[in-house]
């Protein structure tokens, strides 16, 4: 397997106070603009970590807010308020010019009585706006798996809009915990559309985000299948928890040296 650039998991706040040690450790950043940061970030803070990271050929994507919003939302006002909070995410993306951002499907079975179609009207009302932006900065859109339960509801939606810049982020703590079917399934099908792929794992009770090898997740077939199936798609860790981001770059490396090494022996 080639050498694999990785991105890292980093909340915005977390970023600025460890500026310089991130920079240090070589850290590809997936910065995470929550609502809070999003009111806090400057066009200078914005910029300076663009400039920095760039300057030594890091790259950035961005994972965009989630909590009390919905892109498909049934209730105009929480629609509204989604869009609202991803005009700030890419004014945020002119300045830190990622290569993905990162947002939720926000499709939910027993939310949505498994009327997807309900969904997918209310998803086409916001969607278009933004992949134009993501049209005009050249970069891609990702939307992430949490709780859909079947391949379907995430290729319908790209297939309808029908854009390069709007992608899929196949999550594998919630493929493990909330979907139905095989990784095989899901993966052969959303591996044409897959812009980037989260790996954390978990016992598949509980999105834990746990590091690669502290739960219950087939990381090695996973990645034989994204090599099968997708192309050109960026790997992320999402470390939760003090000392996290430590221990999942640990194992995250430690995984990759070892599909590399020789006769599939670890390093």
């Amino acid at each position: 397997m080639a050498k694999k650039t990785v991105q890292v998991h980093v909340p915005y706040s977390t970023l600025l106070e460890r500026f310089d040690e991130l920079l240090e450790k070589n850290i590809n950043p997936e910065v995470l603009l929550d609502g809070d940061a999003l009111d806090l970030a400057t066009p200078y803070d914005l910029s300076r970590i663009r400039e920095s990271f760039a300057g030594k050929g890091l790259s950035i994507t961005i994972h965009g807010p989630y909590l009390d919003i919905n892109p498909g939302d049934q209730d105009e006002e929480v629609r509204r308020k989604t869009g609202g909070q991803y005009r700030k995410v890419f004014r945020a993306a002119s300045y830190l010019k990622p290569i993905n951002i990162v947002l939720h499907a926000g499709y939910h079975p027993r939310k949505y009585r498994g009327d997807a179609s309900l969904w997918l009207a209310q998803s086409m009302k916001t969607w278009p706006e933004f992949v134009s932006e993501a049209e005009r900065l050249s970069l891609t859109i990702a939307v992430e798996n949490i709780f859909e339960r079947r391949t379907e509801t995430l290729t319908t939606l790209v297939e309808t809009i029908n854009s390069p810049r709007l992608r899929l982020c196949l999550d594998s703590g919630h493929l493990s915990a909330f979907a139905r079917g095989d990784m095989d399934e899901w993966v052969s099908a959303l591996g044409p559309y897959l812009a980037e792929v989260h790996l954390h794992d978990n016992t598949g009770k509980a999105d834990e985000h746990l590091p690669i090898g502290e739960g219950s997740i087939d990381f090695g077939r996973l990645i034989t299948l994204i090599e099968k199936y997708a192309h050109d798609t960026v790997y992320t860790i999402e470390p939760h928890g003090e000392g996290a981001i430590e221990r999942g770059v640990e194992a995250i490396t430690r995984f990759l040296e070892g599909r590399s090494a020789p006769d599939g022996q670890s390093s």
